[in-house]
């Protein structure tokens, strides 16, 4: 006998009955004990057979108990790595039992169950039965996964351990995500590849006969299989299978019974419904699209799609809120999207006064409210009126508020867009450090004449040999001027820096749209309305792909000294001294200078004589080239303001802040959304250093758009870069 207790099996839970009294008999008939010391009577044995029988009787009840399967071993459930979100790998492996017919796989959201049914892998119709993918969850939430085997008799096995897994939606967090996806033309029988939304592969396919139509419409690959048998067709495998919809997937050329089928009718309806590949080449679609890619599957013929607009752009922010912003540039034309941004970082609503100026003097207001600790985004080209024009714009409110402009074109080919604060106050002068206008740049200067009367505007344009030439612009009431730098007399192929002198206080910003080292794209920023001896810079990247400058200005009549200061982020800093010469501007290569090349630094300018400063970067950011500039601030502060974030899948949003100060300095970064919601984000900035803040990686904050009020122990500097590559 092996029997040591009944068990008796009932949805898949164990109950023990009477232990004690069946080791009592078994004891009994085992060691001749008081059943079998009296010389046994008829009735007596009746009551041993009796008792055998029944020992033999349980004890194949106990044989059989054990003869159903055991549960498979060492489950395991992830995230996959290479998808859009919402999918969990599981995988386990073999029951210890022999002959395991399937095993199912079940879920729940709480840990110890209850456990919902989810799905099965045979073993004869799944070359990966000891694994299976769970799709269409929702990200951020934790599943809880246990398995059994199920024999040829139908008996399941226990459950097995629980698993659990969060699916989460992947990004590549160093650089912008590539966007691909994938259009299938029923029409040209056709599968095209895109990575954003530029084409990178073409396979011929062969998708269903009228009888057996492929469905049309948006779907995503939902999982993948290498080897994939197809149960209602004996025989059938088909290779590199892509499944995005019911019984649906893109595949290789089927193979029967091992054998692979007549491929010579691709390029014509062909299958049950699904989307057919070379054999020799569908590895290529499958390994390149990871779960969660995008399939459109049209009925017509593909159209290309213009290419994406990528880019990148820089701002200083605000070191205040205020009632009143102006801004010079602005153009809704072919090509160009103008969006103006408003934060509202008070307690209560503000109500706003938006004034859309044109270039024939007339003025177009309208009015907006803003939610407290919020922000609202105007595309410009939406109001009526504003279609194809240039355009400035004045925002007023009621309440302290902070503004900014973002443009996203594609300027003679040249893809970008840029981005800039608006100006508080017009001012009668205004400098330019950077400016050029050689091989594949184009500049301009816009200014804005917010006053009922027409303002003059000497332009001093002074070049690298310290010559000057002025030159004067009208520029009427309520009106913006547009001047093309380029075109001015002498000013053709050479560096430049300006300085406007009006009659009248105005707004001045400049635009330059370039083609840098074959990297295409523009920047725009406000002038500076005063000089200083003294520049900050936190930005500032010399690595891969990156080129950094750094402009400056000297608008004297004679020779300035300044040094640089290059603060790098394990606090150490190196020095170095340059010359302007008078009425001119020199340029430094940051990447040049000793012990700078390939490292984050920001930059302190200190001149023996007031000068302007400019920082300009042209970089190959994965998937995202292009430049941007931004004037220096003159001195830290410990508030600053940014209208402009987000983090949705085509942007990348940093913030980087610069500490010149001796000790280490704690700082408060709180992100502010349209809905109101507020996150916070402490940081400690180290003595002479800078520190780069990833706000995608930012707890709660991706896929969102947003503001942002940093709050610093002493007085820093900050600045915000986004980098962007969406689709049009």
């Amino acid at each position: 006998m092996v029997l040591a207790k009944v068990v008796v099996h009932a949805d898949n839970y164990h109950t023990e009955v009477g232990t004690y009294h069946l080791e009592h008999v078994i004891r009994g008939v085992r060691r001749g004990t008081s059943i079998q010391r009296k010389p046994a009577k008829r009735g007596a044995w009746l009551i041993v057979l009796t008792a055998l029988l029944l020992v033999l009787a349980l004890t194949a009840v106990e044989v059989r108990a054990q003869e159903g399967p055991l549960p498979p071993q060492n489950p395991w459930a992830e995230d996959r790595p290479d998808d859009t979100g919402g999918i969990i790998d599981l995988g386990w492996l073999d029951s210890p039992t022999p002959d395991i017919a399937e095993y199912r796989v079940y879920r729940s959201t709480k840990p110890g169950g209850p456990y919902d049914y989810v799905g099965k892998r045979s073993t004869e119709r799944f070359i990966n039965y000891l694994g299976y993918t769970d799709v269409e969850l929702l990200d951020g939430t934790t599943y809880y996964y246990v398995a059994t085997a199920v024999d040829y008799q139908g008996r399941e096995s226990e459950f097995s351990s629980e698993v659990a897994a969060i699916p989460i939606a992947q990004k590549a967090k160093a650089a912008v995500t590539v966007q691909k996806s994938m259009v299938l033309s029923i029409a040209d029988q056709k599968l095209y590849c895109m990575e954003n939304n530029e084409l990178v592969y073409v396979f011929l396919v062969s998708t269903g006969v009228s009888s057996t139509p492929t469905p049309t419409g948006n779907f995503k690959i939902l999982y993948h299989d290498a080897v994939h048998p197809v149960p209602k067709y004996p025989g059938c495998v088909c290779y590199y299978w892509m499944g995005f919809y019911a019984d649906y997937a893109i595949h290789a050329w089927p193979t029967y019974n091992g054998v692979q089928g007549n491929y010579s009718g691709l390029g014509r309806p062909a299958s049950n419904g699904c989307v057919r590949l070379d054999p020799t080449l569908a590895h290529i679609p499958y390994y390149w699209a990871p779960n969660g890619t995008p399939l459109s599957i049209i009925p017509g013929p593909f159209q290309q799609p213009p290419p994406p607009l990528t880019g990148g752009h820089v701002s200083m922010g605000a070191p205040d809120a205020a009632d009143t912003w102006y801004f010079a540039e602005g153009y809704t034309g072919g090509g160009f999207n103008e969006y103006v941004l408003v934060f509202n970082p008070q307690d209560q609503m503000a109500n706003l006064d938006v004034d859309f100026m044109l270039p024939d003097g007339s003025v177009q207001t309208n009015a907006f409210p803003v939610a407290p600790k919020s922000r609202v985004t105007f595309n410009v080209d939406g109001f009526p009126g504003m279609e194809d024009t240039n355009v400035s714009v004045m925002v007023k409110s009621d309440l302290p508020v902070v503004a900014e402009r973002s443009m996203y074109f594609d300027y003679n080919g040249r893809l970008g867009g840029h981005v800039a604060p608006g100006v508080n106050q017009p001012s009668k002068t205004w400098y330019f450090a950077e400016g050029y206008t050689g091989g594949g740049f184009d500049e301009y200067i816009l200014v804005l004449n917010p006053q009922n009367q027409d303002a003059e505007v000497l332009f001093d344009f002074m070049k690298p040999d310290g010559s000057v030439y002025t030159q004067a612009f009208p520029v009427g009431a309520n009106s913006r001027a547009t001047v093309y730098v380029d075109s001015a007399p002498g000013m053709d192929n050479t560096d430049v820096s300006v300085r406007l002198r009006s009659n009248l206080p105005v707004v001045a910003e400049r635009s330059m749209y370039f083609g840098y080292n074959d990297i295409n794209g523009g920047h725009v920023k406000p002038g500076v309305s005063e000089l200083s001896d003294t520049w900050y810079f936190a930005e500032g990247y010399t690595g891969g792909g990156f080129d950094e400058y750094i402009l400056v200005q000297n608008p004297h009549a004679q020779d300035t000294v300044f040094a640089l200061d290059f603060m790098l982020p394990d606090g150490s800093f190196y020095t170095e001294a340059f010359e302007a010469g008078a009425n001119s501007r020199i340029t430094v290569s940051v990447d040049a200078v000793p012990g700078m090349s390939d490292t984050d630094v920001s930059v302190r300018v200190r001149a023996n004589h007031p000068v302007v400063a400019e920082r300009s970067m042209y970089f190959g950011y994965p998937e995202c080239p292009g430049g941007h500039v931004s004037p220096g601030t003159t001195e830290p502060t410990k508030l600053r303001f940014f209208a402009e974030g987000n983090t949705s899948d085509f942007y990348d949003t940093y913030l980087l802040l610069m500490n010149p100060t001796d000790i280490a300095v704690p700082v408060v970064v709180t992100f502010c959304k349209p809905s109101g919601e507020q996150i916070g984000q402490p940081l400690s900035i180290p003595a002479h250093s800078r520190a780069s803040l990833l706000v995608n990686q930012v707890p709660y904050m991706s896929e969102s758009e947003f503001s942002i009020r940093v709050d610093t122990g002493e007085p820093l500097i900050v600045e915000r870069a986004m980098y962007f590559n969406f689709p049009r």
